[in-house]
């Protein structure tokens, strides 16, 4: 009889814990078709209004109430989605509610840059709307670039033999590093030099653009190597000015195209980040969709940093090295800068607003 009792306990145990597993499975049953009841209509609803802008209008197709309901039930059906996937709904509800905030999200932010509008719209609008939504990279590339500048010029204007770390003999730049440093930096410059340079910077800034961003698909972790690499480079640069009495000359020259590059670098590094953030935390999302809701973004990104490397490449082979008086050439470097800030912050603010967060 002693043996039977831990038999029968254990029987007892075994029944206690299928009956806790019958009821937690009919409490998701039931707590699934409480959600599905409570949230279908405005799945449908959302539904609808996707279906109805799918063909090649789009938005324009949406009268101002659909406009102003997308927003609103976007947000709330990617929550769902976020809920959905913490309370261990069905898989197949799970895959209807992520397609239905993919098709939403792909309507939000397309652009057709096919017509002439379209493309104005790009520049007027999705760019630096998308600009924005993607501020926290941008301000982590910032972060990883001025860091780096600090460490580099710090070392290098302590010891001027530091610059050896970050530039090498051999190095390419090492060149570029003596010509500054001899302060005959402003010359007349043939047109037809000129525009050879123009040519070499725009290409150069580009390809490394392209390395930035495709640095994202390895976790990120390139991208932000490079950033604070950029950032030594320029801080190495300084130091050596500093030990060479060359910064009157030296920002007259980074200036009038630096701000307008630098920040073209920084978007890509955000592009990049972008992508290997969705890889690392895709947060409501399969990893999957989230990287392609952030290649979309990325697309823009990489799409408006070639324009402004274009206008850095004309600016640093016309004017940066030119014989314009040293003033003008910093007055010209704010300017542009003034004004690239303020078309990224301000521009595509007005009308029903669209930038909704993604639901990460």
């Amino acid at each position: 009889m002693a043996h039977d009792r831990p038999r029968q306990t254990r029987q007892c145990f075994l029944c206690v814990n299928l009956r806790n597993l019958r009821f937690q499975w009919c409490v998701v049953i039931m707590d699934e078709r409480e959600f599905v009841a409570a949230r279908k209509e405005s799945w449908d609803r959302l539904g609808g209004i996707v279906d109805r802008a799918g063909g090649t209008h789009g938005l324009r197709k949406l009268s101002k109430d659909e406009l102003g309901e997308l927003g609103p039930l976007y947000r709330r059906t990617a929550s769902d989605l976020a809920y959905a996937r913490a309370h261990s709904i069905s898989p197949r509800l799970v895959f209807q509610i992520n397609q239905l905030v993919a098709r939403t999200y792909a309507l939000l932010y397309q652009t057709d840059t096919r017509t002439w509008s379209g493309l104005l719209r790009f520049f007027t609008h999705d760019f630096p709307q998308t600009f924005r939504r993607r501020m926290a990279f941008f301000l982590t590339a910032l972060g990883l670039t001025v860091a780096g500048f600090f460490v580099a010029y710090a070392l290098v204007a302590h010891s001027r033999d530091n610059i050896d770390f970050f530039v090498p003999p051999g190095n390419p730049f090492r060149d570029s590093l003596d010509y500054w440093e001899t302060g005959k930096t402003s010359r007349a410059i043939p047109d037809t030099h000129a525009a050879l340079g123009a040519s070499f910077y725009m290409t150069h800034n580009t390809q490394v653009s392209f390395v930035a961003f495709a640095g994202g698909i390895l976790a990120g972790i390139p991208t932000a190597f490079l950033m604070w690499q950029n950032g030594q480079m320029l801080g190495a640069f300084a130091g050596v000015m500093t030990h060479s009495h060359q910064h009157g000359n030296f920002w007259p020259g980074i200036v009038p195209h630096g701000i307008v590059e630098i920040t073209a670098l920084l978007i890509s590094g955000a592009a990049g980040l972008s992508l290997g953030w969705a890889i690392l935390a895709p947060g409501a999302y399969r990893r999957k969709d989230a990287l392609v809701i952030a290649a979309r973004d990325v697309a823009k990104l990489i799409v408006g940093t070639i324009c402004l490397f274009i206008f850095a490449g004309f600016v640093e082979a016309f004017v940066s090295h030119s014989l314009l008086p040293k003033p003008l050439k910093i007055g010209f470097g704010a300017l542009s800068g003034v004004a690239l800030y303020a078309y990224l912050f301000r521009a595509g603010r007005s009308g029903v607003a669209l930038t909704m967060d993604d639901g990460r």
